[in-house]
């Protein structure tokens, strides 16, 4: 269904030229804010209204609403440290004002870490690494139209750690997007933009637990394949279809791309219900071939799910909610999982907007290895930050309340901090980033607890300061398991961004 829906898409669109290049074609056409800090010195150019190009209706309505749940704003599309070029200081620069078909960024983040008894790590220690990632991005749009081009290159490294280099720290002078465009902005379905993407690409969808670039680590998730792209953030509707494989990242070489497994996927947004709410049905299957992996397991996982969010007018109330089932097989094991989460806030109608929340975590976890029925939750290529400000849990095997207050004091300032309690959904399952696990269940599933506080400094677009410390007590679980204790984090991240 996905091959041939890309396929229609594709062929369609070809039969229309597309309009003159306007401004509006640097709208993000997937993503809306900053991932990582939540803070940013402007709003993205989503959240104007967006200028129709026909002379009859100068005016279309902005049907999207940013949402206001913790940890789940996505990384906009380009990135939010890419400008326009004549936007950019360079554009004071004669011969260089009217070079509006260029987008530049380039940023480096410094981030210094005092990890105490860091649970992913097997043993307790106190480890201080420097964590240092640059990248660049240069893309051309509208000067060749329909026919667009993008290339983002990172370079992550980590010093001053007791542990070897692994790759979720260090991946050296790698393109994470490389990718050619066939960009129309008016296609035949109900005049919608559509965009075709086909080379490497790194981006984020719905609430960033099934698929996100993962900005907060050192290094990148990011695929090898096509997207289409039908719509945009703005509209009352837009359609995303994806077919790609993984990228395996090499610290001591080229990153390859995992030629084993495949996702396929198509991924919804609707915003015409109401104001108060914005629906996201995905439907995504990742198959793994067991001919090219050394296990020679046959895996396809289905995943269907519905997110929902919004802002319930004036009452202050927000709230996000996800349902996310999974069918299929995992070897000769039947799998059937579920994922689910949701968040209530309230913003106070006050100058800082303060505001409290509640969410609820679940991840269904495996109670035999040795049945036939599979039910451990396939996390797909999410991110663990809503999770834990340590990141020691995942989207699996997981039950996690979190209560969380914020403030923004000013444009630039930002604070927060939360308290969170963690529990195994299955005792008998995994606790994975500690690598632990009592197949006998006798251990219990309480996990523990986590308290964690932050200040975000935004003074300019050009230069971003974090200051975090999370606090985490180990409870019947870890300590029965063998890894009790508590553990400490303290992290101080500088970013730099040239335009």
């Amino acid at each position: 269904m996905l091959r041939l829906t890309v396929s229609v898409l594709a062929f369609s669109a070809l039969g229309f030229a597309p309009l003159t290049a306007s401004a509006a074609d640097a709208e993000p056409v997937a993503g809306d804010a900053p991932a990582a800090t939540e803070v940013v010195a402007a709003p993205p150019a989503e959240t104007a209204p967006v200028q129709e190009a026909k002379a009859e209706q100068p005016e279309s309505h902005n049907y999207y609403v940013e949402r206001r749940s913790y940890g789940t704003k996505r990384v906009s599309e380009p990135p939010p440290y890419v400008k326009q070029l004549n936007q950019t200081w360079l554009g004071e620069i004669d011969g260089f004002k009217d070079i509006d078909w260029l987008d530049i960024g380039l940023d480096h983040r410094t981030r210094f870490e005092i990890r105490d008894n860091d649970f992913r790590r097997n043993i307790n220690t106190v480890d201080q690494p420097f964590l240092l990632r640059t990248r660049a991005y240069l893309a051309v749009k509208n000067k060749f139209d329909p026919l667009r081009f993008t290339v983002e290159i990172s370079d992550a490294r980590r010093f001053n750690s007791d542990f070897p280099r692994d790759v979720r720290d260090s991946n050296f002078q790698e393109p994470i997007q490389l990718y050619g465009e066939l960009f129309f902005k008016q296609s035949w379905v109900a005049d919608k933009q559509l965009s075709l993407k086909f080379g490497r690409q790194a981006f984020e969808y719905t609430d960033r637990r099934l698929l996100a670039r993962n900005e907060f680590r050192n290094t990148t998730n990011n695929f090898d394949g096509i997207r289409a792209i039908l719509g945009k953030q703005s509209d009352e509707w837009q359609l995303d279809a994806l077919l790609l494989q993984p990228i395996l990242r090499d610290d001591n070489g080229f990153d390859k791309r995992d030629k084993a497994n495949t996702l396929l996927g198509l991924i919804g947004d609707y915003r015409g219900i109401s104001q108060y709410i914005t629906l996201q049905p995905l439907y995504l299957v990742l198959k793994q071939d067991g001919k090219k992996v050394s296990t020679g397991i046959e895996r396809e996982i289905h995943t269907i799910g519905l997110r929902g969010y919004g802002i319930v007018g004036k009452t202050g109330f927000d709230y996000d909610f996800s349902y996310n089932k999974q069918v299929g097989n995992d070897g000769p094991r039947k799998h059937d999982a579920l994922g689910y989460t949701g968040e209530l806030g309230y913003t106070f109608a006050q100058p800082w907007k303060p505001r409290l929340s509640a969410a609820w975590n679940y991840g269904s976890g495996d109670d035999n290895p040795n049945d036939q029925q599979s039910g451990r939750f396939e996390r797909l290529f999410g991110f663990a930050r809503p999770f834990s400000q340590d990141d020691y849990f995942q989207f699996e095997n997981i039950e996690a309340t979190k209560l969380h207050f914020e403030l923004t004091p000013s444009k630039t300032l930002q604070w927060d901090a939360g308290f969170s309690w963690y529990s195994l959904n299955s005792a008998t399952d995994r606790w994975n980033n500690a690598g632990l696990r009592d197949p006998t269940g006798q251990s219990g599933t309480y996990v523990g607890h986590e308290a964690d506080t932050r200040l975000v400094w935004t003074p300019s677009r050009y230069f971003q300061t974090e200051l975090l410390y999370a606090y985490f007590k180990s409870g019947t679980f870890a300590e029965n398991a063998g890894r009790g204790g508590t553990s400490n984090l303290f992290f101080a991240q500088f970013t730099f961004s040239a335009f």
